[in-house]
């Protein structure tokens, strides 16, 4: 049953209820994986586009995680390069890396659709901006920190400036689309 909230501009806010717990892990995830497909659909497209404004020099390029054209230079092959080391000794191959990369991307992806849907059953703020604000969130908390940090991703003071485009924009896009399959699922309830 619908709950009536609050007034807004002189009428309540008719809010539907708060799925279950069951429901929420799985549109969650769902709306991770379709909203890891957007991003990375849309990085491509916004890294020329960025590109052209600001060409990035060749040294800035080759930095960890500037291109994601480099597939073996990006954070996720970087996980796997170390975790092979770690676990035989030896480099991860270019053939792990180009397949095991997607696999972290999404389950990431995902991850971060369940944390969406669990935080935004609790209260709609953390749906703001239409889902942009977590989308915000989730590139500060990994590529403008945690990443470098870990050492896998060039500090972001160092990256071109058109990577500031296309991997904040890229989330951005992430976050609006956890939001849009939340309000879907919302309404085909």
């Amino acid at each position: 049953m619908p709950r009536l909230v609050g007034r807004i501009r002189g009428t309540w806010t008719v809010v539907p209820p708060s799925p279950s717990l069951r429901a929420a892990l799985t549109y969650g995830a769902a709306a991770g994986l379709a909203a890891s497909w957007v991003k990375s659909q849309a990085e491509p497209v916004l890294q020329r586009l960025a590109e052209a404004v600001v060409p990035p020099t060749p040294a800035e390029k080759g930095r960890p995680a500037a291109d994601p054209g480099n597939t073996a230079v990006m954070p996720p092959a970087l996980v796997v390069d170390r975790a092979e080391k770690a676990l035989t000794g030896t480099p991860a191959s270019l053939e792990q890396k180009t397949a095991l990369t997607p696999v972290l991307h999404y389950a990431m992806g995902t991850a971060l659709g369940v944390g969406y849907a669990l935080a935004t059953r609790r209260s709609d703020r953390a749906a703001a901006g239409f889902g942009t604000a977590a989308g915000a969130v989730a590139f500060l908390a990994t590529h403008a920190s945690t990443l470098p940090a870990a050492g896998v991703q060039t500090p972001p003071t160092r990256l071109p400036a058109a990577w500031w485009v296309w991997e904040g924009g890229s989330h951005l896009l992430f976050g609006a689309t956890l939001e849009a399959a939340r309000r879907w699922w919302l309404r085909s309830r």
